[in-house]
């Protein structure tokens, strides 16, 4: 639907958006960002919702942080480094 009012001139910029229209509609949408767009906008929908409750939303915060363990960036980042490139962390002087 967000495509079909770019690409019906409902927007007045539609140049604006005509690359991104031209991606998904057009064959080319490699990350699949228009398949499941309708999936997104209704987790957003349920995002929303739980913001509207402080509690519910500060609950869910705690619990997908201490969640994610193992599945942290700075882990992930540093096996890649070690294991892909072979390098380790480099440290950086302190100011002082």
């Amino acid at each position: 639907m967000t495509l079909a009012l770019a690409e019906d001139r409902a927007c007045t910029h539609k140049d604006w958006f005509q690359s991104l229209c031209d991606t998904v509609d057009g064959g080319k949408d490699f990350y699949l960002l228009g398949s499941d767009f309708e999936s997104y906008l209704e987790a957003q929908a349920a995002a929303d919702e739980a913001f509207e409750d402080p509690n519910k939303w500060n609950q869910m915060s705690i619990l997908s942080s201490t969640g994610s363990g193992r599945f942290g960036s700075y882990r992930t980042i540093r096996d890649y480094a070690e294991k892909t490139w072979g390098i380790e962390p480099c440290t950086f002087p302190s100011n002082g």
